[in-house]
């Protein structure tokens, strides 16, 4: 391989898992499980960063437990990514996303709202041509918890000017 076709390699390698990265954030906001199992290798792990020795609080591995974390959240919300920053060598790299996620537990007034700021480390591995998980693992900086209530039904102002 010369000179010009390694640089055009790597820079398809690395649009490929930019790709992969917005895949990641827009199926996991969406709960289509299918597609973002799909993203990670067949023994791909998804688990929170370990505190203090402790198990981490979060630990899914393989395409099927995968599927089912994604698609029975008990929250919704939206990821918003920065670039990440990659190394890559041959098949596999790593890669470090710095994320901001806006979400909530339920659609009930009075459910918890977070914000959560921090990053995931990955790891990917080229399988058969395509870029995939290996493990992602989310490391929290700030996490802040509150409770919206929104507009209730039936206790808004009216164009009557109800205020009871």
């Amino acid at each position: 391989m010369n000179d010009i076709e390694m640089r055009l390699r790597a820079a398809e390698d690395r649009l490929e898992i930019l790709e992969l990265e917005g895949r990641y954030a827009r199926s996991f906001d969406d709960h289509d499980g299918d597609s973002w199992a799909a993203l990670f290798t067949a023994d791909g792990i998804y688990r929170s960063r370990s505190v203090d020795g402790q198990p981490p609080a979060t630990f899914v591995q393989g395409t099927d437990a995968l599927r089912d974390y994604c698609t029975s959240a008990p929250f919704r919300g939206i990821h918003l990514f920065h670039l990440p920053q990659l190394t890559i060598d041959g098949d596999t790299a790593v890669g470090r996303i710095h994320l901001e996620y806006h979400g909530e537990w339920t659609e009930d007034p009075g459910s918890p709202v977070l914000h959560l700021v921090g990053f995931y480390d990955a790891s990917y591995h080229r399988v058969d041509g395509a870029w995939l998980l290996a493990q992602r693992v989310t490391t929290a900086y700030s996490r802040t918890l509150r409770t919206g209530f929104g507009y209730l039904p039936g206790t808004g102002l009216t164009s009557g000017g109800d205020l009871d």
